[in-house]
């Protein structure tokens, strides 16, 4: 799958959410406002700000995920034997770890997943995991300090019960729009690292 694919597939979640809490909005600002709305705010900016960092989380796995198997799939059709890059690697050569094929080292989405977070300063940490150097991406460094305020805010929500009564439902909406730059800019640069 091609990264902007990827990207593509969490952009028209992120508008739908959008459109949602617009709607809901308008809900509110009537002249008659919808009761269940209106007497639900906190709720229901909480349940939204939940989902867009979610997208976000799920987006930046499925990333990882297919720039891990791409490298996976180069060193296996590179032919490389296993046991030449273990004595490589490890300091410490044990009998029972020599294998005489070639390497193949695949991940599966739980270790993605296991590594993968919202949080700007351990996506960064993760990405360099798979050799990828986010920091060298100035609109990436542009949005990470919102991002990183916008997920600790729905950590304290999910952890500790938080309130939401700062954040608006046009805040959302704002916010939707910074997470799209955000993760259009990591689409951008790692397509541009595969050559796409």
């Amino acid at each position: 799958m091609q990264f902007n694919e990827l990207y593509g597939k969490y952009e028209r979640l992120l508008t739908s959410l959008k459109g949602i809490i617009s709607q809901s909005e308008s809900r509110v600002l009537k002249e008659d406002p919808d009761e269940i709305f209106s007497d639900n705010i906190n709720f229901f900016v909480k349940s939204y700000l939940i989902n867009i960092c979610t997208y976000l989380e799920a987006y930046l796995q499925d990333v990882a995920f297919e720039h891990t198997n791409r490298i996976s799939e180069r060193l296996k059709d590179a032919s490389i034997p296993h046991n030449f890059l273990y004595w490589k690697l490890t300091k410490d050569v044990k009998e029972k770890e020599l294998a005489f094929e070639d390497a193949n080292y695949r991940f599966n989405k739980k270790e993605i997943s296991d590594a993968i977070s919202g949080n700007p300063y351990k996506t960064i940490k993760a990405f360099k995991l798979i050799g990828i150097d986010l920091n060298s991406d100035d609109k990436f460094n542009e949005h990470k300090e919102l991002i990183n305020s916008i997920v600790n805010k729905r950590n304290n929500i999910i952890h500790h019960n938080d309130d939401a009564s700062d954040i608006s439902f046009s805040d959302l909406i704002a916010n939707v729009d910074v997470f799209l730059e955000y993760m259009s800019s990591i689409d951008k640069f790692i397509a541009n690292l595969n050559g796409e």
